[in-house]
């Protein structure tokens, strides 16, 4: 599993629905229910089997190396045609076998208690695994692991990726690769987002498609940072810079009621992410993931305003404009505004 490993068993599948189906004998609580835009599985583990599909659209070979019953998590959701989980095991073991004949299969190595190696050589924390559709892997672990994967269309990681040369052409992705992060905090940014992430799909409520298309990206940007430093930017002539931080907010005014991501603007505008980061630290003196925050805050602010404390929660409405650590979303907004976001709803406007 190409850095991959896995996490949690009593069987807790969910979706929107709410349904719950029986097989054989056994209620196997929610059911997921293939038209909807979202699905979540929480489970914990207890055997090598749950292992064998680390991330839905999986299916490997696992060998128990270590004496003991095996233990650990997993979970597993789907947004759209994108799958990701995070999981962890507490014994040696060996995973081997195609992921996925159909699909791209990327794994990141969030901690190990031994020594974990690849086909590629030995693993450290952090490290990436992208593995092609139909092509072997071979992982051995001499300790418990803990992991994060993803499955998805390659075209869709290129087009995730547009502005970066190398990794927006296909080709890339079509490489069995073992990449060493440069940010050494890139690991652990993943495995928050799946958790932020993850713990909102568990709520089990029927999400705006534009947040979780918002989530999905964010999902793959997150593990496509991790390669980042592995191709070179671009070093030409860079364009006006203040030509360029127009594009950026005509392009997020026009889509003002949903939020956006940085890679959709580099893919759209066709810049690398380092460009568009001079451009605006060179204009506004502030970088463009910090503008597209200020740009949600005061939507955010501007919805607030237009509601009482009747028609909806500052959970909500925060949630809707891209929002997921609430916590830090209010320190955001109070630095911002001078004041926290549930004072902006209950005062009274004109």
């Amino acid at each position: 599993m190409a850095g991959l490993a896995c996490s949690r068993s009593a069987d807790q599948t969910r979706n929107e629905s709410g349904s719950s189906v029986t097989v054989g004998a056994q209620t196997m609580g929610r059911a997921w229910v293939d038209d909807k835009p979202y699905r979540f599985r929480a489970m914990a583990i207890d055997s090598i089997d749950e292992l064998r599909v680390p991330v839905d659209g999986t299916d490997i070979e696992i060998v128990q190396l270590g004496r003991g019953r095996l233990s650990g998590q997993l979970d597993r959701a789907t947004i759209g045609d994108v799958a990701f989980s995070k999981g962890s095991f507490s014994l040696p073991l060996c995973a081997t076998g195609v992921l996925s004949s159909t699909h791209l299969t990327i794994g990141v190595l969030l901690g190990c208690s031994g020594t974990a190696r690849s086909s590629s050589g030995v693993a450290h924390v952090g490290d990436i695994f992208i593995n092609p559709a139909g092509v072997d892997h071979h992982n051995v672990y001499t300790g418990g692991a803990r992991f994060a994967a993803l499955l998805l269309d390659p075209l869709e990681m290129s087009k995730v990726c547009a502005g970066q040369r190398a990794l927006s052409d296909p080709e890339f992705w079509s490489r069995q690769q073992h990449c060493r992060a440069a940010d050494g905090d890139a690991a652990a940014a993943i495995e928050r987002l799946i958790d932020l992430v993850m713990t909102r799909l568990g709520e089990q409520k029927s999400w705006a498609r534009s947040t979780l298309d918002f989530w999905k990206r964010s999902i793959l940007e997150a593990f496509a940072s991790g390669v980042a430093d592995f191709s070179s930017e671009d070093s030409g002539v860079i364009p006006s810079t203040s030509r360029i931080v127009r594009k950026v907010e005509n392009y997020v005014d026009a889509r003002r009621l949903r939020p956006i991501h940085i890679s959709e603007i580099c893919a759209n505008l066709n810049i690398s992410r380092r460009t568009l980061h001079r451009a605006f630290e060179d204009v506004l003196g502030i970088g463009p993931s910090a503008f597209l925050r200020h740009k949600r805050l005061c939507s955010v602010h501007s919805a607030l305003r237009q509601l009482t404390p009747e028609d909806a929660r500052v959970t909500e409405v925060a949630t809707e404009f891209g929002f997921l650590e609430l916590g830090r979303f209010s320190q955001y907004y109070k630095r911002l505004f001078g004041e926290y976001p549930n004072e902006t709803l209950r005062r009274p406007h004109a």
